[in-house]
């Protein structure tokens, strides 16, 4: 039988409840803890206890009509698995055993895992035909393989995207990535992220197979892994879509492609580098539907918002937002800029890139290739009339010395600086060659945050009990503990006292004691109120912060 012609999961299910190997109950709960957990099919019965792996097996063989043996046969093509990669054979628990009659032989544990065996039909060539094996017995086979036979050099694992990878035939690029595997794949891909929440997707090469990684919640996991081969194809797809130059394999590209999920169009920002493996991609997933543009959403209390809304409407000054990459710093820029009313006011953006596009507010993008920079832009900008700019990021002497000056035009400006504290911004201008005394008279405030884990709403990351020996796996966390960020931030009101102290050159610390005598509240004290109201853990936030919880005023609240 032919993959083409195999039925469905379910119907497998409606086959074992007909000829009674299995209780209607029986039959809910497998149906029920393979929608819940994804386990695969054979996993799910052997967990819950209700087919033996040697029974399974003969019930699959008599169901699909394929053969059946109890162990993986001796004599393996191992061209067939060097080309495949063995990361991929383990992820998914597949064997290519031979060509036979221009067909692949394939021995599988789960037949009905239709995206694994559509990553070999590309693969090869050709559609797999398969043969039911138990999952142990293909396990210990592909140990055995890795650990004695597969003891070649590099160059014959990378032989199959090598031939791909050096040609100069662009139209054979195209036709690789119009094959339907590769462009189900690449949507499937962007499917799960959005679906995941992710906000990164890594599509990176090894050396015997391409990672698919997505960065979710601020941490990296593992999607799917895909055999060497369809680098090329994926690289060319993604290319495509993205308009970039799919010829071009040696130098840095960054692209940007909307595609529609599930109804909703969903921009992606594509940035391409070179590596030893091969070309590696990261596509940064924008779904303005997925953000909430608000104070309030990005976690934010109160008081804190209330301060926010006052920075928002001052007449002039400058108001800094720092931390690290992916710290959500943009997001609480542009929760800043709804606050005001386009009609009323000129706002401008300058941005590398424009995240999410914002109506009734003038956005422009630097462009480095022609000449747009940051400074330049900002220089048209104030001739422009604006009253409020919003600067994507200072990033040199220049730029800072423009921001100033609106500011001291008259003019509010937003913006970001990479420090680890509100109080290193300062510090940070000053090193950037700035005044001290233009700093303490334009700079009116700086935010500095970092997004930490919530513990999750349903499951509070709490393991459930074993049922027959499986844990079901949290449908809101992915059994990770843990659904949805919040934000841990520090805010620094620049007083004339802390003017007067830049001006002198005073250091972080001396700033941030002053402040903490009139409130000022650090970012480590914030984020370990969240520990004690249970919002997050101890753990997450050593982990995003590497702070020192031992504060005298941090470890009172831990208590």
């Amino acid at each position: 039988m032919r993959l083409a012609e195999y039925p469905t999961f379910s119907d497998f299910l409606s086959w074992l409840g007909d000829n009674r190997i299995l209780t209607a109950e029986s039959v809910k709960r497998a149906r029920n803890a393979h929608s819940s957990t994804g386990h695969p099919v054979d996993t799910v019965f052997i967990e819950l206890g209700l087919l033996r792996e040697s029974d399974l097996a003969q019930h699959l063989s008599a169901f699909l009509g394929v053969p059946v043996l109890p162990a993986v046969p001796d004599e393996v093509d191992l061209a067939l698995v060097r080309g495949i990669g063995m990361n991929f054979l383990e992820a998914n628990q597949v064997l290519p055993l031979a060509f036979v009659e221009n067909r692949v032989l394939v021995a599988a544990a789960d037949p009905f895992a239709r995206s694994t065996l559509d990553v070999l039909r590309y693969h090869f060539d050709c559609e797999p035909e398969l043969r039911v094996f138990p999952r142990s017995a293909i396990a210990e086979r592909l140990r055995t393989l890795k650990e004695t036979k597969l003891d070649s050099p590099d160059s014959l694992l990378m032989a199959v995207d090598d031939d791909l990878a050096d040609t100069d035939d662009i139209e054979r690029l195209r036709d690789f990535a119009r094959e339907a595997p590769v462009i189900r794949f690449v949507a499937n891909i962007i499917q799960q992220a959005v679906d995941r929440g992710a906000t990164d997707i890594h599509v990176e090469p090894t050396i015997d197979h391409l990672r698919i990684r997505f960065r979710c919640d601020g941490l990296l996991t593992v999607a799917e892994t895909a055999p060497k081969s369809m680098h090329a194809g994926i690289a060319t797809r993604i290319k495509i879509l993205s308009r970039l130059n799919i010829a071009e394999r040696r130098m840095p590209q960054d692209g940007r492609m909307r595609v529609t999920v599930r109804g909703q169009e969903i921009d992606l920002r594509v940035s391409v580098l070179p590596s030893v493996h091969g070309e590696t991609f990261v596509l940064r997933i924008l779904d303005k539907s997925g953000v909430a543009l608000s104070l309030n959403a990005l976690g934010f209390d109160a008081e804190a918002i209330a301060r926010f809304k006052e920075f928002a409407h001052i007449p002039n000054g400058i108001v800094l937002i720092t931390g690290p990459t992916g710290s959500g710093k943009t997001t609480t820029l542009y929760s800043l800029l709804k606050e005001r009313d386009p009609d009323e006011v000129k706002i401008f953006t300058v941005e590398d890139p424009v995240e999410y596009r914002l109506d009734g507010i003038t956005q422009l993008q630097v462009d480095p290739a022609i000449d747009l920079t940051f400074a330049r832009a900002l220089r048209s900008v104030l001739r422009q009339d604006p009253d409020v700019i919003l600067i994507g990021e200072i990033r040199d002497a220049e730029t800072a010395q423009i921001a100033i000056q609106a500011s001291l035009t008259g003019h509010l400006v937003f913006s970001t600086l990479h420090t680890n504290s509100a109080a290193g911004a300062l510090t940070r201008l000053l090193d950037m060659g700035i005044d001290g005394y233009l700093i303490g008279a334009t700079i009116r405030a700086v935010a500095a945050q970092r997004l930490v884990r919530k513990l999750c709403p349903k499951c509070h990351g709490v393991q459930a009990p074993a049922v027959n020996g499986i844990h079901p796996v949290c449908n809101t966390c992915r059994g990770s503990g843990y659904a949805g960020r919040t934000v841990a931030y520090e805010i620094l009101e620049v007083s004339p006292e802390i003017a007067s102290m830049i001006s002198r050159g005073a250091g972080e610390e001396q700033m941030q004691e002053r402040a903490a005598a009139n409130g000022f509240l650090t970012m480590s004290a914030q984020a370990a109120r969240l520990v004690a109201d249970g919002v997050t853990t101890r753990e997450e936030v050593q982990r995003v912060l590497s702070l020192d919880l031992t504060t005298d005023l941090a470890d009172e609240i831990l208590q």
